[in-house]
């Protein structure tokens, strides 16, 4: 059950940073130009639809171990995700603030 709001979670933090970027770690240490590229890019709207999604995954991935009657795939599911979804907003996030 605790997955269920580990996934609210994700999607809540998803909607603040859409209006709160300074939540986004490392956000507060860009340059004014970075921000600015940031803010033009739309960093913070990839960053919102990457927890969203990351959110909705991690809720699909309980909802289907209980539904095969396997409690650790959904463990398993949020790990994945959360790694996953670090990793693209590491990988890909650096394009929004460079150009």
């Amino acid at each position: 059950m605790e997955t269920i709001f580990i996934g609210l979670f994700y999607i809540a933090i998803g909607v603040l940073t859409k209006f709160f970027p300074n939540l986004i770690a490392g956000y507060s240490h860009l340059s004014q130009r970075e921000k600015e590229n940031a803010v033009i890019n739309g960093f913070h709207k990839f960053v919102m639809s990457v927890f969203i999604a990351m959110g909705v995954l991690v809720v699909a991935g309980y909802s289907i171990s209980i539904w095969l009657n396997n409690p650790p795939l959904g463990t398993g599911v949020f790990v994945a995700v959360t790694l996953l979804g670090a990793v693209i907003i590491i990988v890909f996030g650096s394009r929004f603030t460079s150009k």
